[in-house]
């Protein structure tokens, strides 16, 4: 089965600028109505908790009659979003065509003790890689979280994770819900350099049709830099691996594709680490994902069945993008006794039996349904999983350019587990 959110709504908002209206107020209105049957054709998991269903059905019913009036294109879409949200599901996410969008120049990580900067090419001078955040449009990072959780379904290191995975936090319309843009329509942040200096700025907001590339090449970089372990890429194929003779083995894994091979790669990167002599093997899930829950049992039993032939011990490591299938494999790590979950907590799941997709009519937003089985199929739920050797990244870190992991790795020996 593949893993997601029970009945989630993933809104994929079409190439539409939002410098002309998203459809009039009729039909909006309309949209609006086939989002609230289309949950309650498709959520038979909701269904069963008829409180649930009940305030779903009031808040749509709210939402249908605020859209009959004219309202901006950010207002109609942060409409949308909260509805989604509503389902209280992590797989849940909204974002428009980001070609469609003006954008600040930067955009952000939330590292396990603040928030920081990742400029893009072509941002202006001033503001640097892993400059901490105090403010951003007068909100601290924990008044944008609880502020974020009305937008994006669960735990807040989902909600953190995705607003800066999404570009939540640099988007003009995610901004406007947020209250962060001023007047002049600017935004106003403050931040804290390595150097403990403090400035005080107005970014203003840039219509780069290409910012989503950039943004990508920023987050990449950084992941490449401070989240993957040495010589691993943490955005490349959606599996791989790295061995060092008699220390450690990484198998990485972006992925859990059923399509791409990823037990025939396991069991080459195994026969690779008897080869080598690497007492420790380190299954690597950081940013991936999910996938397909068959790809997850055959991971974990592969390992399961082989591990006193081939490792002495072995690790699973996380940190907050690792979503969906990814916890369940962590879960089967702690369930089979393969081995520990190292890093950081991982996002949440839901399991589910497939997906469907289908345009709104009128607005030509275009929605992805994971569908929920219409029986007690559903076997699963794994919430967030905490690493019992907690391998956190901060802003202490990333000013000081130290990966973490790479440090957690040079602390494995041959001979005894850490």
């Amino acid at each position: 089965m593949r893993t997601a959110a029970v009945a989630a709504l993933t809104v994929l908002l079409a190439a539409l600028p939002l410098l002309r209206p998203l459809g009039d107020q009729p039909a909006r209105q309309h949209d609006l109505r086939q989002i609230a049957e289309t949950v309650e054709q498709h959520e038979w998991g909701l269904g069963r908790q008829p409180g649930r269903m009940a305030a779903f059905r009031r808040l749509a019913a709210r939402d249908v009659r605020l859209a009959a009036r004219p309202m901006p294109n950010w207002r109609y879409l942060g409409l949308v979003t909260s509805l989604v949200a509503s389902l209280q599901n992590p797989h849940a996410l909204v974002w428009p065509d980001f070609r469609a969008l003006s954008y600040l120049p930067l955009t952000f990580y939330w590292t396990s003790n603040g928030l920081v900067t990742l400029p893009v090419a072509g941002a202006p001078q001033g503001i640097l890689v892993g400059d901490r955040v105090l403010a951003l449009g007068g909100k601290t990072p924990a008044q944008l979280t609880v502020a974020l959780r009305r937008y994006i379904a669960g735990s807040d290191y989902d909600v953190r994770y995705s607003a800066c995975r999404f570009s939540y936090l640099s988007a003009r319309y995610a901004l406007e819900w947020l209250g962060a843009v001023d007047r002049q329509g600017k935004v106003p942040i403050t931040v804290e350099n390595a150097q403990g200096r403090v400035e005080r700025l107005k970014l203003s907001f840039v219509a780069w049709p290409d910012f989503l590339e950039r943004a990508g090449k920023a987050q990449e970089a950084f992941a490449d830099r401070f989240i993957a372990p040495p010589d691993v890429p943490l955005t490349a194929t959606p599996y791989g691996w790295h061995v060092v003779a008699g220390r450690y083995g990484v198998f990485w894994l972006r992925s859990f594709d059923a399509s791409v091979g990823v037990l025939r790669g396991l069991r080459r990167f195994l026969a690779t680490v008897v080869r080598r002599g690497a007492p420790n093997i380190v299954i690597d899930v950081q940013g991936d994902p999910g996938g397909y829950y068959s790809v997850v049992q055959g991971v974990a039993q592969l390992l399961h069945h082989v591990q006193y032939d081939v490792w002495r011990h072995a690790y699973i490591l996380t940190d907050w993008g690792s979503f969906s299938a990814s916890v369940l494999l962590a879960e089967e790590f702690l369930s089979l006794g393969i081995g520990p979950v190292v890093g950081e907590p991982t996002g949440e799941d839901l399991e589910v039996s497939g997906e469907s997709g289908f345009a709104a009519a009128e607005t030509g937003v275009v929605y992805q349904l994971a569908v929920d089985p219409p029986t007690d199929l559903l076997h699963r739920e794994a919430k967030a999983i905490y690493p019992s050797t907690p391998v956190p990244l901060t802003v202490q870190d990333v000013q000081r350019g130290v990966n973490p992991v790479g440090r957690w790795l040079g602390t494995l020996s041959a001979t005894a587990p850490n």
